[in-house]
């Protein structure tokens, strides 16, 4: 499992890395756990009234009294009340105190909502019970080595950590430059303090050169990655990290799941078996095509060669294709969609044992889930999005 402390000099060598645990196998099939069904409720979002009306959906938060609609487009969190009823708008377009240029995600710090903004290279906490609203500026956490253009604030940890994320070009993946993704916790200064994670990003992209102009080069993402997944805890208070390296043909069909607390200690770590499913002898055809149009190709047979040789190093589909922290302690785990239109989830407990899975349209996307509850964004045939609340039937 990628993952672990690590430890930079300040020359930017990566000095020490990954702790590996084992904690479990949840032996189980999926077909073996039980399903659950859906009741749908509240509907957020309106094409008629522009208060209400939604463009693309971000992070979403649930509260007992709120939900709160991360809206990166527009640059605000819009605020509704529990009957989907509008209450408020937070924050605007803008590069002052409480705006955004680019807002990335957001969660809870004690009773302070956070907003990340990765191109603004800082972090807004608004209170949402009194107004006030603060903006802390985020500091390069290292000197940025030749693979690694800068940092930005991705996320905030239950105790007060900012969590870092690289910006990388594709180059550096491509050649092997960077194989791992470093998430360093730093304080406001930028002194780094720990790493909450170190993620594999190897195979997830391609430089093609076969069949295209002198010097022209094509750097190419993988239709399928398995890259490792991760998400944070609405709180703040604990990753869940998903390796999810596709199954080769041999061996047992599983993925590692590690949950993480805030100071980067293992909660679990645990394997879950799943049902592999191979992919279609022209699954790739209809991508190889579309490559082929770019004008910088002058061999079609030898470019379409060299794109199929990287997409088949795939053989079987991602075990799994979407992850979220669970507000209380759950899991959630997306598929892909199995040909039928939908896909499953499975949920794992707090203690990383699965508990029960859903199956749900394969273009929506769970955006904020407990074991009661879980909310999700639906586009209409106008590409509207909507979010909506469905309660959980065992």
């Amino acid at each position: 499992m990628s993952i672990g402390r690590v430890m930079r000099w300040p020359t930017g060598v990566l000095a020490a890395w990954l702790t590996w645990s084992g904690c479990g196998t949840d032996t189980a099939p999926p077909a073996m756990v039980s399903e659950w069904s859906l009741r749908r409720g509240v509907t957020i979002g309106s094409v008629d009234d522009p208060s209400s009306a939604l463009t693309r959906v971000g992070t979403v938060l649930v509260d007992q009294n709120h939900v709160y609609i991360l809206q990166p487009q527009d640059g605000t969190v819009v605020v509704f009340d529990h009957r989907g009823r509008f209450a408020q708008t937070l924050g605007r377009r803008g590069g002052g105190p409480g705006e955004f240029i680019a807002p990335l995600l957001m969660g809870w710090y004690s009773s302070e909502l956070w907003v990340s903004d990765w191109n603004a290279r800082r972090v807004t906490f608004f209170d949402v019970d009194n107004g006030g609203v603060k903006t802390v500026p985020y500091a390069q956490p290292f000197e940025a080595a030749y693979d690694v253009f800068s940092w930005g604030p991705w996320a905030v940890l239950a105790d007060g950590g900012i969590v870092g994320y690289p910006e990388t070009g594709s180059h550096a993946i491509a050649r092997g430059l960077t194989p791992f993704v470093v998430l360093p916790v730093s304080d406001a200064s930028g002194a780094v303090r720990d790493t909450l994670a170190v993620l594999s990003r190897e195979g997830e992209i391609a430089e093609i050169t076969a069949g295209l102009q002198s010097n022209s080069i094509m750097f190419l993402s993988t239709p399928l990655p398995q890259g490792d997944l991760i998400d944070l805890a609405p709180d703040g208070a604990a990753a869940v990290v998903v390796n999810r390296r596709s199954w080769n043909g041999a061996g047992t069909p599983e993925f590692q799941v590690t949950r993480l607390s805030a100071a980067g200690d293992t909660v679990f770590d645990r394997s879950v078996a799943y049902r592999p499913r191979s992919v279609p002898e022209d699954f790739f055809d209809d991508r190889i095509q579309n490559m082929l149009t770019s004008n910088s190709v002058v061999d079609r047979a030898a470019h379409a060669g060299a794109v199929r040789e990287f997409f088949e190093t795939r053989r079987y589909f991602p075990p799994v294709t979407r992850l979220l922290a669970g507000g209380d302690g759950t899991t959630w785990l997306g598929q892909a969609d199995d040909g039928s239109g939908e896909a499953e989830w499975l949920v794992l407990d707090r203690s990383g044992a699965t508990i029960g899975r859903v199956r749900l349209p394969a273009a929506s996307r769970v955006v904020s889930a407990t074991e009661t509850e879980c909310w999700i964004v639906e586009t209409d045939e106008m590409d509207i999005s909507y979010v909506v609340k469905y309660e959980i039937l065992k």
